[in-house]
């Protein structure tokens, strides 16, 4: 009778495994883009939680070059990865001399909806700065890029109970200085 049993069963469990894995892969979103100067191709790629902390634990940076010389366009070997945990991405910009990559984010888990961690890719220096760390709590995911590499973001000095905050436009360049405070 057991045997019988999971004779039966079988093609059941099957199915149903099957029918629940498309729903995960349709959880996983990317944002893509080309730099303003067609020489890097950028990808957020989020990335579906593992322990039961919410829908997804973070996102992956990933920066490519694009091989020009190759028809049609074709991306060559990935230039720069990296991941940033507890965070999705929210607003996503290339400055327009395609030299940065700058994102705001928002907590995963939902926590400090006032709070837009906001983070600068370099391209020449290949690292990562947090703006936060450089000139306070960003409180507003959306910012304004004009120039070649100018930004203005929204700042909350009093964070987390101020209510007004202040715009600072910011010559994004001064982030991979040795000291950009100064």
């Amino acid at each position: 009778m057991k045997y019988i049993t999971l004779t039966l069963l079988a093609p059941l469990i099957v199915f149903a495994q099957a029918k629940a894995a498309p729903e995960e892969h349709e959880l996983v979103r990317v944002w893509k883009s080309e730099s303003p100067d067609g020489n890097y191709y950028g990808a957020l790629r989020l990335m579906p939680a593992i322990a039961d902390r919410g829908e997804f634990d973070g996102f992956r940076l990933e920066i490519f070059p694009i091989e020009e010389k190759k028809t049609p366009k074709a991306l060559g070997e990935r230039f720069f990865a990296s991941d940033v945990e507890g965070r999705l991405p929210a607003e996503v910009k290339w400055t327009a001399d395609s030299k940065f990559l700058v994102f705001t984010t928002e907590s995963s888990g939902g926590h400090s909806p006032w709070h837009s961690t906001t983070y600068v890719f370099s391209v020449s220096d290949k690292k990562i700065v947090c703006l936060d760390d450089v000139i306070g709590p960003v409180v507003d995911s959306d910012f304004k890029l004009e120039g070649a590499h100018t930004g203005t973001f929204k700042i909350d000095k009093k964070f987390p109970a101020g209510e007004h905050p202040e715009p600072i436009k910011l010559d994004i360049s001064r982030l991979f200085l040795e000291d950009p405070k100064k």
